[in-house]
């Protein structure tokens, strides 16, 4: 049985969590997430602009989307657009439908943050949406 999933703005609480999750995703930056996840926290770094995690109904979290906004992304050149930088949701909770939720948060946010477009690159692959 799938349980409900509530996509939210990460809050310091998730410190942890997150500094795992990223350890996986990056990990020749491992020494470097402490420091980046509490200057985030405090306000003083530009990239990501907003950090989105997803969870189930127990609170556990099964997801991390960092986000930013990029006027340089090939194909998109001068245009206001929300760029997935990273995304991350631990082989067990694969298949579940959690980066489709993240994304899902993250085109409205991207909109909300009044973007034209929005992109991610993929195994060197660069996804855009002009029209979103």
């Amino acid at each position: 049985m799938m349980l409900r999933m509530i996509v939210r703005k990460v809050c310091p609480s998730d410190t942890p969590v997150l500094a795992a999750m990223r350890c996986d995703l990056w990990p020749d930056s491992a020494e470097e997430h402490a420091l980046e996840i509490a200057e985030f926290f405090a306000g003083s770094l530009n990239e990501p602009r907003e950090v989105l995690v997803a969870k189930d109904e127990s609170g556990v979290l099964e997801g991390v989307m960092e986000l930013s906004i990029r006027d340089d992304v090939a194909g998109l050149m001068g245009k206001r657009t929300g760029y997935i930088e990273g995304l991350y949701v631990p082989p067990k909770d694969r298949s579940r439908g959690v980066a489709r939720e993240l994304v899902r948060a993250t085109i409205a946010w991207a909109r909300s943050s009044k973007c034209e477009a929005f992109a991610s690159d993929r195994a060197g692959r660069v996804v855009i949406d002009s029209q979103f």
